[in-house]
């Protein structure tokens, strides 16, 4: 997929700069407007073959799946606790009376694996990720996990490209998609600093 991608991008790509140089060693006008029709001839080629790979690579929007907290959790629960063992990491996973409440479990999940993932990559052996299922009023139900290991990411986190500087820039993209799942399903992704230092990330859904 990358040797693909380079490819297709990347002939366009350097025609461009090519030409670009051109017109400043060249800046009559017959050739600066040869210059630019040749650019944009090769912009339309890269917006199209672009265009053509975000079609061939991208997801299919997931069916909708209403199942329980406790199913969804169980499956998290399944999938990285072993993970934990192998670095020395507890996983401490509860539900508070919403074991049976059901939510959209497709996107959910999947907010719910990344930050586990997330958290159990950064924790030391020894450290806790903990994560905590409760109702938030009565209509939509919270998951909050506690991430030792791992900086408070900027205030605008929504935007996938973080800043250039001073950035952890694997934890910033897993927020900033996490975030973006989130709202698809109606929900919310927020942090804060814990009393004990650690990040905390609490996850809103709606309940189904």
């Amino acid at each position: 997929m990358v040797s693909v991608t380079g490819h297709l991008i990347g002939t366009p790509l350097n025609i461009i700069a090519g030409r670009a140089a051109l017109i400043r060693t060249n800046p009559s006008p017959e050739a600066v407007e040869s210059n630019l029709r040749r650019i944009e001839e090769q912009v339309e080629r890269l917006s199209v073959r672009v265009r053509r790979l975000i079609d061939y690579f991208g997801l299919t929007e997931p069916a909708a799946a209403r199942r329980s907290v406790g199913e969804v959790l169980s499956e998290c629960a399944a999938v990285y606790r072993p993970i934990a063992e192998l670095k020395g990491v507890s996983l401490d996973i509860s539900a508070d009376r919403v074991d049976t409440l059901k939510i959209e479990a497709s996107l959910s999940a999947l907010v719910l694996t990344t930050l586990l993932s997330l958290g159990i990559r950064r924790a030391t052996a020894g450290q806790s990720v903990r994560l905590d299922a409760g109702e938030q009023g009565k209509s939509a139900i919270a998951f909050e996990l506690g991430l030792p290991g791992l900086d408070m990411p900027p205030s605008n986190f929504d935007w996938l490209e973080p800043p250039e500087r001073g950035v952890d820039c694997d934890a910033f993209e897993a927020l900033s998609l996490c975030l973006g799942l989130a709202r698809r399903v109606g929900g919310s992704l927020s942090v804060a600093r814990s009393s004990a230092g650690d990040l905390t990330v609490c996850f809103e859904c709606p309940r189904g």
